[in-house]
Parts: structure tokens; sequence; C-alpha cells
């Protein structure tokens, strides 16, 4: 079993793990299935979508949404 799945099925009897019992960690692990009882390894795969960043306003010390603009009260100096 090669291709993903977004469910963590056993690739010896086809059971499907519960969510809440599902390995969503990236580090590889072994686990047993509840079903026939094979071991079999397992390991979430995560797509890198980016870095949010934000930035301390240095007057008010609030946090902006985009990282890369000013504060609404840091306009308020500016003009």
């Amino acid at each position: 079993m090669n291709e993903l799945t977004l469910e963590q099925i056993c690739p010896y009897c086809d059971h499907t793990v519960e969510d809440s019992q599902s390995n969503w960690s990236e580090d590889e692990e072994i686990v047993t299935c509840s079903n026939c009882e094979k071991e079999y390894a397992v390991s979430a795969v995560y797509d890198f979508e980016g870095f949010k960043i934000e930035r301390k306003c240095e007057t008010c010390g609030e946090w902006t949404d985009d990282g890369y603009k000013l504060c609404d009260c840091d306009y308020k100096y500016i003009c």
C-alpha cells in the first residue's frame, strides 16, 4: 500500500481505525491491528503550506495578522 489514504487502514485486513485512535504524528509508529492483530508501520504525511508571520506592535503590544503590515496605531505616528 504505497498511496496515501485519508484514514488509517490496516494493510492486511483493511480494518479502518477510528480517528481518535489513529497515529497523527509524522513519526513512524508500529501498531497492532485490533481486528487481525498483525503489526504494521504508520505515519501521517503533511504538506508544508508556508509560514504564518505576525508582528508585535512596538507601540501598543498587539499582534497583527499580517507580519508585514503596520498596526492601526502605527499609522497614527507615521502621519
